[in-house]
Formats: structure tokens, C-alpha cells, sequence
């Protein structure tokens, strides 16, 4: 384990909160991972238990 939080970026990851189609909110979470398809899928499992399957979108993912 030790090992792979060597190799850990930071990420943030962008997204909007969404009732029906209408954007009621925008934010972002900063998150480590190992590469950027590891940030979108741990802020995928994060924003899912948050708001449910179908009230966010994420926007982007970038290193920062």
C-alpha cells in the first residue's frame, strides 16, 4: 500500500448537481489517485452515494 500512495497524484475533479435538466449547482472535490481514470472513478463512487445514480454530471478531471 505503501508503495502505490508514492505514486499518488492530486486531482480535481469538477462536476454539476442536476434536478431534472436543470444545473441547480456546480463544485469540485480535490482527490489523490494513481491516474487520471482512477480520480474520475473514485469521484464517481463518492458523488454516487452523495446524490443518488443520475443527479450529477462530472464535468473534468485535472491534475492539480
Amino acid at each position: 500500500m505503501g508503495m502505490f500512495n508514492l505514486m499518488s497524484k492530486d486531482y480535481t475533479v469538477q462536476y454539476q448537481v442536476l434536478h431534472g435538466d436543470e444545473i441547480v449547482d456546480t463544485d469540485r472535490l480535490n482527490i489523490r489517485a494513481g491516474d487520471h481514470t482512477a480520480a474520475r472513478k473514485k469521484a464517481d463512487n463518492i458523488l454516487r452515494k452523495e446524490f443518488g445514480r443520475t443527479q450529477y454530471k462530472i464535468e473534468w478531471v485535472q491534475r492539480s
